[in-house]
Parts: C-alpha cells; sequence; structure tokens
C-alpha cells in the first residue's frame, strides 16, 4: 500500500488527468454508494466495472456494473433490478452497450462452475474477470470482497506451492484477453463501424488491465496456496495503475504513468472524445488518432521492458504466458 500512496502523490504533482480522473471517480461512486443503498435486497452486491472502477472516468463515462447474489432462486428480471437501473441512469445517463454483460444478474455458484466448460459464455467469463480485475462494490462490501475470496479459493487449489503459478486462473486471464481481442475484430469488422475509440482503448486500457492481472500473478510465485490467494486480494484491490506501482515500484512505472495520463487528458475533452468515437478503419491516418495510436506504441513497449525488468528470466511466468 505504500507504493500506492506514494504512486498518489507522484499522480497529483505530474500527471494531471490521472489525479483529476481519480477525483471525479471517487466523487461519482461516492453518490452511487448512497444511491444503491436500500435500492437492492440486503444480499445483492452491486459490482461497478470500467473507468469508474479503475478511477478513470470522466462526464462522458459510462457505468459498467452487474450484480451478484448468492442463490439462484430469483426471477431472471426482479422489480428491483429495474429499480436500481433507473436510480444508476439518473446518475449516470451514459449508458453501457446493450446486450453486453452489464446490468444484469450473476449468481456464485454459476461464478465458480462450469469455468471454461460450455456453459462458460464470453459475458460470464468478463462478469467474472472484470470483478477480479477491476471491479468496486457500489453495495454489500463485505459480500463483495468474500465472493472474491471465494472465487480466487476455486482458481487456487491447495496444491499450488511455493514456487508455483496459479495457471488455471492465468490461462483464463490469458484467455480473456485474447477473447477481447477477437471481439474487437468482431465488433469492427465493417469498414464503415465505429471504431477509432474502441481501438484506442484496446491499445491503453484493456492493455493496461490485463498486464496489471499478469504481473498480480507473476508476484504470486512465492509462499502457500493460502498465501497466494491473501496476496493477490491485496493487489486485485488496487487500480491497475497502482497494482503495478506496488509490483514494480514508483519509480519503474512513471513511463506507464506518463502514457496513461496523456490518454486520459486527451479522452476527458469532449470534443477529441466525440471526433473518435466517429471514426471507421478509413480515418487510420487521422491526426487525432495517430497522436493517441503512436503513444500507445511505446506504451506498449514499456508494459514490454518493465515485464523484462520485474520477472527474471527463470521466473516460471515466462514459460507460463508462451506454452
Amino acid at each position: 500500500m505504500s507504493a500506492s500512496r506514494s504512486c498518489d502523490r507522484t499522480c497529483s504533482m505530474t500527471h494531471a488527468a490521472i489525479a483529476k480522473a481519480r477525483t471525479y471517480s471517487d466523487r461519482k461512486l461516492g453518490e452511487l454508494k448512497v444511491l444503491v443503498e436500500g435500492a437492492v435486497p440486503r444480499d445483492a452486491v452491486v459490482v461497478a466495472c470500467g473507468s469508474f472502477a479503475r478511477r478513470e472516468a470522466c462526464a462522458a463515462s459510462d457505468l459498467d456494473y452487474f450484480i451478484i447474489r448468492g442463490e439462484d432462486d430469483d426471477a431472471a428480471d426482479p422489480a428491483w433490478a429495474a429499480t436500481l437501473h433507473a436510480v444508476l441512469k439518473g446518475a449516470v445517463p451514459v449508458e453501457a452497450a446493450r446486450g453486453g454483460p452489464f446490468a444484469a444478474i450473476e449468481h456464485l455458484p454459476d461464478m465458480v462452475r462450469n469455468m471454461g466448460g460450455q456453459d462458460d459464455t464470453n459475458q460470464r467469463l468478463t462478469r467474472r474477470m472484470l470483478f477480479l480485475l477491476e471491479g468496486e462494490p457500489l453495495s454489500e462490501a463485505a459480500g463483495f470482497h468474500a465472493a472474491r475470496r471465494i472465487l480466487l479459493e476455486r482458481y487456487i487449489a491447495p496444491r499450488v506451492g511455493d514456487g508455483m503459478l496459479p495457471l488455471f486462473l492465468l490461462n483464463d486471464l490469458i484467455r480473456y484477453y485474447r477473447t477481447i481481442a477477437v471481439d474487437y475484430e468482431f465488433k469492427t469488422g465493417e469498414a464503415d463501424k465505429p471504431w477509432g475509440l474502441r481501438n484506442l482503448k484496446l491499445v491503453f486500457s484493456r492493455k493496461l488491465l490485463y498486464a496489471s492481472g499478469l504481473f498480480a500473478l507473476g508476484a504470486t510465485r512465492e509462499g502457500a496456496a493460502a498465501d497466494k490467494v491473501a496476496r493477490l486480494q491485496a493487489l486485485l484491490g488496487l487500480t491497475p495503475l497502482d497494482r503495478m506501482a506496488a509490483i514494480c515500484g514508483a519509480a519503474a512505472v512513471g513511463p506507464i504513468y506518463d502514457a496513461y495520463d496523456h490518454f486520459l487528458a486527451r479522452l476527458a475533452k469532449p470534443g477529441v472524445r466525440r471526433h473518435l468515437e466517429r471514426l471507421t478503419r478509413r480515418d487510420r491516418d487521422d491526426p487525432v488518432f495517430r497522436d493517441l495510436k503512436d503513444a500507445g506504441y511505446g506504451f506498449t513497449r514499456d508494459l514490454a521492458a518493465l515485464f523484462e525488468t520485474t520477472f527474471d528470466h527463470d521466473h516460471p511466468i515466462r514459460r507460463a504466458i508462451l506454452f
């Protein structure tokens, strides 16, 4: 946590866009938690994901959320779920894309069984991974953390001992990241579909989320299975940026923060964001897009260099991500 606090001080001094996004996100999350209180059953865990949970939101951001319940005896769309949606939409008018994994109810027993099986849909995989990697409780914080521990203990069996990586979780993380990439091609396959902003999010925010999970799993090499679960509980409670700082050190992640601050600063400008939302593949030479795309290449190189310096050549994660 000390690395995280040190990183917060650095951001406030030199990364104005990150600091501004955190302040805005924290304020809105506080408002949302007050609104959600009393709007859902006591055992319903409302989980925020996306830019608000990562503390990267601005006024143009949408709110990604879903609900975790312990049992599966409810109707598919109970009345309180519709009320909750209306309440949240009143606070954050920009809605997530329809037909996706959000504004849905996920039952905890279903989250921890059939993982990788034929019933493990892309939507369920998305909810499970985002719950672990960036989830933020809007209600029932104790239930949220208990569910996260149950899920981690499902991924990390007692046999995963000292010197071993939690390969089940690592493989699911890799599967999720590659699923995002394939899904991107599916959704932007036609030349006239909106493409620019989605492309840049894949280059920056999706890639950072994946990297922060990869680095967190690499940091669990030592200790018994219970130690790995506890270590991940602590690391996954941080934002992806702060997670990287906690693992690698605030100084080492400086270039990552620099590039990400530039990305958030540009997206926070309404005119820039609207411009990027309209671009198609035919507009790949657009100067606004090219500025961020070129910065994204540097961001990728910096992440790769950080991986090289963080994990030595004998570290098992090097083999695990290739073979």
